[in-house]
């Protein structure tokens, strides 16, 4: 903060509301932190400092909370001194070039296919056809999965999915989601 370096919280909806707290004097035009164990220090931030966050349940994703056990409730006015963007997932091409770029032996081919899965999921859990949600970082650790599979051909896939899928969602997700692989892996209606 002194120094003008950034600073990101993750996950910020995790912490206690009686923390954060301490925030909205910095979040504030001018603001500074006062450090009450040392005295009522006043740190005042650099001009090139910068104060970041990410959360999952906040604001319009409150409805989600239940998959996102621990999270809190932020409040409006600490809320009301940030800047708020809803980061959706990246387009299918996209995805599918990270897929790429972060899988040994992953061919676009691959990728493509593994994120029509993800996507036709996630469509799915918007519709509230499904409990869970299809995040990027469970699309990566399947589609690694895969490719430590791929001796296995077309069953690859459903084999990786078992510990990188199936193992954390209800058995009812577990059919649909089976159920959107065979349709986009091996053409079944």
């Amino acid at each position: 903060m002194r120094n003008g370096l950034w600073l990101i919280i993750d996950e910020i909806d995790f912490a206690d509301a009686e923390i954060l707290s301490v925030l909205n004097a910095v979040l504030e035009p001018n603001g500074a932190l006062v450090l009450k164990e040392k005295g009522h220090e006043v740190i005042k931030p650099h001009e090139n400092f910068r104060l970041f966050a990410t959360a999952n349940a906040v604001g319009a994703l409150a409805e989600y909370r239940g998959l996102y056990q621990g999270t809190n409730i932020m409040n409006e006015a600490f809320l009301d001194r940030w800047r708020c963007y809803v980061i959706d997932y990246l387009p299918a091409d996209l995805e599918a070039k990270v897929l790429k770029a972060s899988i040994d032996k992953m061919t676009i081919s691959i990728a493509d296919e593994l994120v029509k899965v993800a996507n036709m999921a996630r469509q799915a859990f918007q519709a509230e056809e499904l409990g869970s949600t299809f995040s990027t970082r469970r699309l990566l650790a399947w589609a690694d999965s895969c490719m430590y599979h791929s001796k296995l051909k077309e069953q690859a896939p459903f084999k990786a999915a078992e510990s990188t899928i199936f193992s954390k969602v209800s058995r009812e997700d577990t059919v649909t989601l089976k159920g959107l692989m065979e349709r986009v892996l091996l053409g079944k209606n």
